[in-house]
């Protein structure tokens, strides 16, 4: 059987991705599943509220984990705090079926995903401009990247 055509494309999206790429998707996965989840809590759907907000928690998770903190220094410290309460919220928004929490995390990874957009961005910009590959790697250490 071959494999669903959607899920190939993705697969080598994710391969052949920059590590900021890689980033700006977690966000982007972490907002779907968190708009997922809220639509689930307003529908009263106990089974599809979960199972999204826990796909949030473990994408925060995984931005949590991919944080350099050597480098990353005070920026890295910051987005650990915002990255732990967030994890904390989508927990209680679960929990308690709250989709103000879940909106609250919503909008804080948006906005943080928007900075990480327009550093893609950027970084695009600077290669097909052809600076050299040591010119382009993000301002911002705090992800492993």
């Amino acid at each position: 059987m071959l494999p669903n055509p959607y899920q190939q494309y993705r697969a080598t999206k994710v391969q052949t991705a920059g590590s900021v790429d890689l980033v700006v998707m977690l966000y982007q996965g972490a907002v779907k599943f968190i708009r997922l989840g809220i639509e689930a809590i307003e529908r009263q759907d106990g089974k599809a509220t979960h199972d999204n907000l826990v796909r949030a928690q473990d994408i925060v998770v995984e931005l949590l984990s991919s944080l350099n903190r050597e480098e990353g220094g005070q920026i890295a410290s910051q987005l650990a705090g915002v990255y732990d309460y967030c994890f904390r919220r989508l927990i209680l928004a679960n929990v308690k079926k709250d989709a103000d929490a879940a909106r609250e995390v919503l909008k804080i990874l948006r906005e943080l995903g928007t900075a990480w957009q327009q550093i893609a961005r950027q970084q695009r910009e600077a290669h097909a401009a052809g600076a050299p590959s040591s010119m382009i790697r993000p301002r911002m250490t705090a992800i492993a990247v």
